[in-house]
């Protein structure tokens, strides 16, 4: 029986969006305790944008979307890489925001050389678009303080990961950057400063779904230190449990999270919280009825891609799913299903080894290739999931 009761790390999405802030007000104060790999990818990076040495982001996509242009602040000559995996994932998008801003680049290899003084207040809004990530838009925000000028931007394309852009904004303002939203353009005004000392941030809720998933088919996990509300998209899992008919009791600061008889099908659009789906997925197999989740294409520019590689993983198990525009419909199984035996490659990717892992609570001899991918978001996430 799985069984757990604690507290979880810090959201990795705030603290290194907190980081980032930080870089700029080094008197700020963060409160916040992680050891995931993208956390310390954003703090090492940090540290060698300061000292003028190559910025190493590692796998964390985040981290080379917000550095880059971190470092395009900074006079002088800079360079940026990443892993393999990471240089390969949708990064055109810097250079294009680059270009506008007046800062010299190029790619060499598996490196980013970033040259100038800073960045020109550019002649036109800057076009920012958003057919592939959320995630520029933020790094142009809240890379914005103690500009000369003001900013002026224009998001384009298919709206992806709104509520990412959201939590970036909310969390922005509410460290006193102000932001004017215009029919068809943002305004940051010139000279933006913090006008806080200090945050605390505040439990990661990816990474408490996953442990939540596993109480909603195995046994019970009581999370401690809950917030009412969120800025992360992900908060959402609590209703969506409910929905399904989990048993979520409790209130904030404590929530109870407890298996049933049985879990009802879903139809969810995962247009906000996508990084939900591989999980959800696991939780659709074990539920009465036919569940559909729908409405996250961002799934294929992930750390793999995340529609097919979570078909291939139900398949494997021997549930039956199909393929739909953006998302997927699942055969549930029923909660006295037992998966088959299978080897899974998660393809270098933390939430599919974490949904491959609910699967081995079940099934004991499923055998998960490179387990320790976890480690970019939920070191502990194991170490949990075994304490059973």
């Amino acid at each position: 029986m799985f069984q757990f009761s604690g507290t979880m790390e810090s959201s990795k999405s705030l603290y290194i969006r907190a980081l980032l802030v930080q870089s700029y007000f080094p008197h700020f104060k963060i409160a916040a305790q992680s050891s995931c790999e993208d956390v310390r990818a954003m703090k090492m990076g940090v540290a060698s944008l300061i000292r003028k040495q190559v910025v190493d982001c590692m796998d964390a996509g985040t981290v080379i979307r917000f550095l880059s242009l971190r470092a395009s602040r900074e006079p002088g000559a800079h360079r940026i890489t990443g892993s393999a995996r990471l240089m390969s994932r949708p990064l055109d998008e810097i250079f294009f925001l680059l270009n506008q801003l007046g800062v010299r680049n190029r790619r060499e290899g598996s490196q980013i050389i970033i040259e100038g003084e800073g960045w020109k207040k550019p002649m036109l809004p800057v076009q920012i678009r958003r057919d592939h990530s959320s995630q520029f838009a933020s790094s142009l925000l809240l890379n914005a303080w103690n500009l000369p000028f003001p900013l002026i931007f224009h998001m384009s394309g298919s709206t992806i990961s709104e509520s990412y852009w959201e939590m970036s904004l909310r969390l922005a303002s509410q460290l006193g950057m102000t932001v004017e939203k215009r029919p068809d353009q943002w305004i940051v005004p010139a000279e933006q400063k913090i006008k806080l000392d200090s945050c605390e941030v505040e439990p990661d809720y990816s990474s408490m779904f996953a442990v939540a998933a596993a109480a909603s088919l195995f046994g019970r996990a009581e999370f401690l230190g809950v917030g009412t509300s969120s800025l992360q998209p992900d908060f959402a899992f609590f209703e969506i449990l409910q929905k399904m008919g989990v048993k979520v009791s409790g209130q904030a600061p404590r929530i109870r999270i407890e298996q049933g008889a049985k879990i009802r099908a879903a139809q969810v659009p995962l247009a906000n919280a996508a990084d939900l789906f591989p999980v959800l997925s696991v939780l659709c197999a074990f539920a009465e009825g036919t569940s559909k989740l729908v409405g996250a294409p961002q799934l294929i520019y992930k750390e793999s891609n995340r529609l097919a590689k979570t078909r291939e993983l139900l398949k494997l198990a021997g549930c039956q799913v199909r393929k739909l525009e953006h998302g997927m419909e699942i055969d549930g199984n029923g909660m006295d299903w037992v998966p088959k035996i299978f080897q899974f490659d998660p393809d270098e990717d933390h939430r599919m080894a974490m949904a491959a892992g609910l699967l081995q609570l079940r099934q004991k001899q499923i055998q998960i290739l490179k387990p320790e991918v976890v480690n970019k978001s939920f070191p502990k996430f194991w170490e949990i999931l075994r304490g059973s």
